[in-house]
């Protein structure tokens, strides 16, 4: 049997979501940068310690506010099946504070409207363009600990550009989510390579 993962990916306008998507789906990079106007599913597969399962990540357009309730979701194409995701990844640009305050929004209204507290919905922080790290608006420390030991999230930067630590963000947050339930006797995560498209690859 076949397990599926729901990922929202969230965030500020120009902050790399789509990068981050499309480099660890089909190691393809662009320096043109094209606005998410609406919601896009990509759907690919992988294996974790012998056990498939089908990612289902939402590249999200920026929105407002978390939807607050089942219609709320369904009357804005935008935010259809974020409220029921399984996980979520939050992303903001290392060198835009709006883009963390954004984020900071964001992950408040997930555990405000989210059945169950945040400790149960698998969220991981992703600080992009971190190879832009002289530009940031703050040391990674600070932000590390506010999000690990006060949001009780996970945290990694990586650089969809040159294709850092863009697996580990996903394997980050898939240790996250069996930690959490998904799948309790498979805590043990191996990445071999990146996922291409049309395909189905080994974690």
């Amino acid at each position: 049997m076949v397990e599926t993962l729901s990922i929202a990916v969230i965030g500020a306008p120009g902050v790399g979501k789509t990068s981050i998507i499309r480099q660890f789906i089909y190691n393809d990079f662009s320096e043109t940068y094209t606005p998410t106007q609406t919601r896009y599913v990509y759907r690919p597969s992988v294996i974790l310690n012998g056990v498939m399962y089908d990612l289902k990540i939402l590249d999200v357009p920026p929105i407002s506010s978390f939807p607050s309730s089942p219609s709320q979701e369904w009357l804005d194409a935008r935010c259809r099946g974020v409220r029921s995701a399984n996980a979520y990844i939050l992303v903001y640009d290392i060198c835009c504070v709006e883009s963390f305050e954004y984020v900071k929004m964001i992950r408040q209204q997930i555990v405000d409207n989210r059945v169950g507290s945040s400790s149960e919905v698998p969220i991981l922080v992703v600080g992009s363009k971190r190879d832009l790290q002289r530009h940031r608006f703050t040391q990674r420390r600070a932000v590390s600990v506010l999000v690990k030991k006060t949001w009780k999230c996970g945290y990694v930067e990586c650089s969809a550009k040159y294709n850092w630590h863009v697996l580990l963000l996903f394997k980050e947050l898939l240790g996250i989510a069996v930690a959490r339930g998904l799948r309790p006797n498979h805590t043990s995560i191996r990445l071999q390579g990146a996922l291409q498209r049309n395909r189905c690859n080994v974690m």
